[in-house]
Formats: structure tokens, sequence, C-alpha cells
């Protein structure tokens, strides 16, 4: 799902832009996913279409009728 809750992710994938970046290396841009992780040189970057969007359905009332 998309963030706007409108565009399924398989859709979004396929119309994903790549960014073309002048000086940088193939493996300077490589992600690293799973391994361990030191604290205190964690830095988290969001980039688009990698923030998760949940659509829920909330009844306030059975909250409160409890």
């Amino acid at each position: 799902m998309s963030l706007s809750g409108n565009q399924e992710r398989t859709e979004m994938e396929k119309k994903r832009l790549v960014w073309k970046v002048e000086g940088l290396l193939e493996e300077d841009t490589k992600v690293g996913r799973g391994g361990p992780v030191d604290p205190t040189k964690l830095v988290v970057e969001l980039a688009p279409m990698e923030i998760r969007t949940f659509v829920i359905d909330f009844n306030h009332q059975a909250l409160f009728d409890a």
C-alpha cells in the first residue's frame, strides 16, 4: 500500500525513480541489510517508498463502552 493508501506496493515499485548520481561507485550505493549493528554508528535514512502505511478500522465507542 502506498503512503496515501491508494496504490499497491508492487505497482509503486514498477514506477520507482532511479536516481543518477555523479561521482559515486556502484559499491557505495549498495544497501546492507540483516547484520549486527553498532548502535553508536547507526544512521537511519528513510527514502521514498520505505515508509510503511497501515489501514485500520477503529471503533472508539467499543473502546469506551467496555
